[in-house]
């Protein structure tokens, strides 16, 4: 009875443990989930073997849970672990905003300190039954060099599209897939993605050296391309005013359907602006792979670069990318505009925005430290930033001064940690009404949708804004053209030359653990806006 006792405790210890390791990925919902142990906890049984002290347990886990901490939780929401130290700076660029931050930090310490006390409690309360647990810890350690990874549950078991057969369709209601985990593993110790961070790390170890141009491989990325879509549509003499949108964490949902009925709502949003947009202009929509961050899809776009590692060659090194599509508009007669909504001292690697724009050679450069004297500060996250829309109104201004011009603007409002600002971007009755419609799509996730709403709105701003520069007549200035003018010097009477092409693309899917099981983690799309001839 006793050993039956010990044996339940042991159960219950190492429940406990796996709650606290996989957490945010059991709970979260990341899509691929290996439930495993760490090994600094099997090593920590063991040691009962030769020792009572209690207190080794306890430096060990707090050991055991930093490590899961600082490696793999980075890991798994930044994409990066490494492109994300790389940027801590941050914390000093504006202190105030992460407050929350480490107020929820020292919650968790307390609360780990008390998880740990309960797991010592349980092994002390096996008494002569404690050759228990260093036992199972050796029986984990075979395992690992032994057993196989078991696969539990994967995609195939549950239908993801009409077209599967029927062996592979188990229930479907509606026609509507059900998708409640890609993939789920169980590694015994488990590898805790060390595989993966050795890949990771060889490859930023490598930067500054050498560039890798970009490329999309079929099997891997769902698609196949060489160039990137602002290398594919924005690289030539044959429009006058070309205009490239990265929108931040615009990333393509998991099920087809779904984002299907994401981009019909882009469309109709489109439509809605009348014949000043739809007479004027067509809107085709598209797809590309995604490789990394922003600073990774920045050199994806701007200099058709594959990874951060390239952008960290081009930044630092002065390595020759393949493609330079600002240089190459300078070359050819175009005013080169770039615009960021945040700091520029925001970037990747201790650098900087403001270093990147002038090594590409854009000849106008603006940032937060100019638009905040005219707009006010969003909230949304913990950027120092003003409304993006508040960029696209001075890019599109300052652009009236010029014949040729070639603009790019970073957005940043719908960075992670994400909180929709309710009461400065909505209007009540749109809101709810386009929830219905959609809210589904993103599995009665409320953060996921808040935020494609913000995403959609700035787009939806974008259209409105070349429509009205394609009013017949003297064109009306809006309030925030005037205050834009403030900035860039434009005469606000001026009558906007309307931009040629539109290119609007997401950086990468978004990585927030609450919504990343939603996207597609390989993809992402664009839409692109042209004159009609």
């Amino acid at each position: 009875m006793q050993l039956l006792s010990a044996i339940l405790k042991l159960i219950l210890l190492v429940v406990i443990q796996l709650i606290i390791e996989q957490a945010p990925q059991l709970i979260l919902g990341h899509p691929e989930v290996t439930i495993n142990l760490s090994f600094i906890f099997i090593i920590n049984c063991l040691l009962l073997l030769f020792t009572s002290h209690f207190k080794w347990f306890y430096i060990l886990q707090f050991i055991s849970l930093a490590i899961y901490a600082i490696v793999l939780v980075p890991q798994l929401f930044f994409f990066n672990m490494f492109n994300f130290y790389a940027r801590m700076n941050y914390i000093f660029l504006s202190p105030g905003n992460f407050i929350i931050a480490f107020f929820y930090l020292l919650i968790a310490a307390a609360a780990i300190s008390g998880i740990v006390w309960v797991q010592v409690k349980l092994i002390k309360s096996m008494r002569r039954q404690i050759y228990v647990v260093p036992v199972f810890a050796l029986i984990l350690i075979i395992a690992e060099f032994a057993a196989p990874t078991a696969e539990i549950l994967s995609a195939r078991a549950i239908p993801l599209n009409a077209k599967q057969t029927a062996t592979e369709t188990i229930a479907q209601v509606n026609d509507e897939p059900i998708v409640p985990w890609r993939k789920l593993y169980i590694s015994y110790i488990g590898n805790n993605n060390i595989e993966q961070i050795q890949k990771d790390y060889n490859k930023f170890s490598k930067g500054k050296t050498s560039i890798t141009p970009y490329q999309c491989n079929t099997t891997e990325d769902e698609t196949s391309a060489s160039l990137s879509p602002t290398i594919q549509y924005l690289q030539d003499t044959n429009a006058n005013k070309d205009f490239l949108l990265l929108m931040e964490s615009w990333g393509e949902l998991a099920e087809p359907k779904e984002q299907e009925k994401l981009i019909n709502h882009i469309k109709n949003l489109f439509k809605l602006q009348g014949p000043n947009l739809t007479k004027n202009y067509t809107l085709d929509f598209g797809r590309t792979c995604f490789h990394g961050n922003t600073s990774s899809a920045e050199g994806r776009e701007l200099l058709n670069m594959n990874d951060e590692e390239s952008y960290r060659a081009f930044l630092e090194r002065n390595v020759a990318p393949p493609h330079n599509i600002t240089q190459f508009k300078n070359q050819n007669g175009y005013h080169t505009i770039a615009g960021f909504t945040a700091s520029k001292q925001y970037g990747s690697n201790m650098s900087n925005a403001e270093g990147f724009r002038r090594a590409l050679g854009f000849k106008s450069r603006f940032y937060y430290e100019e638009l905040s004297k005219h707009y006010k500060d969003n909230k949304e996250n913990t950027y120092k930033a003003v409304f993006d829309e508040n960029l696209i109104d001075s890019i599109l201004n300052e652009s009236k001064r010029y014949e040729k011009v070639f603009a790019y603007a970073l957005t940043i409002n719908t960075h992670t940690p994400f909180r929709f600002d309710v009461t400065n971007n909505i209007d009540g009755k749109y809101y709810y009404k386009i929830k219905r419609d959609l809210f589904k799509s993103f599995k009665e996730n409320q953060q996921a949708y808040d935020q494609f709403y913000r995403i959609a709105s700035i787009i939806n701003h974008t259209f409105k804004r070349v429509a009205e520069a394609n009013q017949t007549g003297e064109a009306s200035t809006t309030t925030a053209s005037r205050n834009s003018a403030q900035y860039s010097g434009a005469a606000p009477q001026q009558k906007p030359k309307p931009f040629d092409r539109i290119l609007i693309i997401g950086d990468h899917a978004n990585p927030d653990f609450r919504t990343r099981g939603l996207y597609n983690m390989k993809t992402v799309p664009f839409l692109i806006i042209r004159r009609r001839n």
